[in-house]
């Protein structure tokens, strides 16, 4: 008798285990869902621009603004180190990108290099299907929180397609746009902002180049 009684105390912990097991999944998996959804808006936006600030643990803050217009595109990386500054700034009018060099010492610049760093609206939730979001949901812990003025979610332990995220990143996605508004990951704090189909076309004006060396 006693042994089944133990067994019938296991029996109704275990089914209590996986009641809870799934409420915690399926409330995540509507809130991921409902955040894929948002995303999705944006996903195939022409007309953008990003401002993203990171923050590393030595002290070196990396700005980069990034610009998209259709086919056009400019971005401006920043790089500050105690005090010292180095800028990289590169235009795509597209036909042709030309990068330019600031720092301390010297200008340059490279004509037609062929070579541009895009940045992507890019989806910490992305994943290839329902299933795959539903089995990411069961391990992810999920809180509402406030950031910048922004009510967000703290996503913790999601498994995404497209990012392999550590054990303990604490991911910031904006509960209006879907859109990932800060990162904690591996010592790096990373910071964005956005906007959408309001890039100027003066920006791609690029800077006098005979303030320039030419590098060949």
């Amino acid at each position: 008798m006693k042994i089944k009684k133990v067994l019938k105390i296991l029996g109704i912990i275990i089914v209590i285990l996986i009641i809870l097991i799934l409420i915690h999944t399926i409330r995540n998996y509507i809130i991921i869902r409902d955040l894929q959804n948002k995303f999705s808006q944006y996903s195939g936006s022409s007309n953008y621009y990003i401002k993203s600030v990171s923050t590393e643990s030595s002290g070196t803050i990396v700005t980069t603004e990034y610009y998209q217009k259709d086919n056009k595109q400019a971005i401006f990386i920043k790089k500050d180190l105690n005090g010292e500054t180095s800028k990289i700034s590169m235009y795509n009018n597209g036909e042709r990108t030309n990068i330019f060099w600031d720092n301390n010492e010297n200008k340059t610049a490279q004509l037609d290099s062929g070579t541009i760093i895009s940045m992507n609206i890019y989806n910490y939730l992305e994943t290839d299907n329902n299933w795959q979001t539903f089995l990411g949901c069961l391990t992810s812990r999920i809180k509402s929180t406030s950031y910048n003025g922004k009510d967000c979610y703290l996503i913790k332990g999601f498994m995404s397609s497209t990012s392999l995220t550590s054990e303990d990143a604490e991911i910031y996605i904006d509960k209006g746009t879907g859109l990932f508004i800060k990162t904690n990951e591996a010592g790096i704090v990373n910071e964005r902002e956005y906007e959408f189909d309001n890039v100027d076309d003066s920006i791609f004006e690029e800077p006098d180049i005979s303030q320039y060396t030419i590098k060949k």
